[in-house]
């Protein structure tokens, strides 16, 4: 498969996984809720793509190890920080903005770990696409006082966990493990940690069977959004590239929210849509 087809199929599963997300959020389902169906009903997905395809579960101690790690302190932990950050921080699209930034440090990164590519022009796409971002993200009129100090450092260790996330993904697939195999015990691993959050917390599960087609919807969607992002990650010539795409998707979720959920209009939304959609065709045909 093509990077670039796997890419855009990530972009998306990225608009749908989180406009399933909004609307679970409308109707008020708690965190666990999202968290259980993402990793929960994907590791399950997964664990039937596995078996059907005969895929060898084989790995070593070792890899287990570093597996654990990674999803514990790159994706389980980093995920719990951004949402902290976002109820902490002044304005919602400041840390969602410092986050999504680690496109910027993967791709310069991506160069001397896996001998990646990174031409003049593939910098200029992603320095628009996060730049316009902060356009559609950051709304001054919703601005205010932050809760906590604490929102940075939080929106900080998103930034780093999920970029180096993607970077142990790409060490990881240099070395022989396909995508697949991968997010099987990424996402595993993951769910057993929310598993253990829903019990010690004593949540309840009821929302689950009240909003089944919500649960399922996420899941599915997380499934594919997860599968290509890694797949092109395996395949694109700079893991950075991809990031930059999955940072791009809020454009295309901002809007959809306005005619699915009649969010605000804004010129300064629109210029920023076109200002992403512009850094992607530069990338793309880069």
């Amino acid at each position: 498969m093509n990077w670039i087809v796997a890419d855009l199929l990530m972009f998306v599963c990225s608009v749908v996984v989180y406009l399933a997300v909004r609307q679970a959020g409308r109707n008020n389902l708690p965190v666990h809720f999202n968290n259980l169906a993402w990793f929960g009903t994907e590791t399950l997905g997964f664990l039937i793509v596995a078996l059907v395809t005969h895929a060898s579960f084989h790995i070593t101690l070792a890899q287990l190890g570093l597996l654990v790690v990674t999803s514990v302190f790159l994706s389980y932990i980093p995920s719990i920080m951004s949402l902290k950050s976002i109820a902490l921080a002044p304005n919602p699209g400041y840390s969602l903005v410092t986050s999504k930034s680690y496109v910027i440090f993967t791709s310069f990164l991506a160069v001397p770990l896996f001998g990646a590519k990174l031409p003049a022009l593939a910098l200029l796409a992603i320095v628009l696409i996060v730049g316009f971002s902060m356009l559609i993200l950051i709304d001054p009129k919703k601005s205010h006082h932050a809760k906590s100090a604490a929102w940075l450092p939080m929106a900080f260790g998103a930034f780093f966990g999920w970029g180096f996330l993607s970077l142990v993904a790409k060490y990881f697939f240099t070395h022989g493990m396909t995508p697949l195999i991968f997010l099987l015990y990424l996402s595993g691993i993951v769910a057993v940690c929310v598993l253990a959050e829903v019990r010690l917390k004593r949540y309840s599960l009821a929302p689950i069977l009240e909003h089944k087609g919500s649960f399922v919807m996420i899941g599915l969607a997380a499934m594919g959004f997860n599968y290509f992002n890694f797949t092109a990650i395996s395949i694109a010539p700079n893991v950075g590239f991809v990031n930059a795409t999955n940072a791009a998707s809020i454009a295309a979720v901002t809007v959809f929210s306005i005619v699915l959920f009649k969010d605000e209009f804004s010129w300064r939304k629109l210029i920023g849509v076109f200002g992403v959609v512009a850094g992607l065709f530069t990338l793309f045909l880069g």
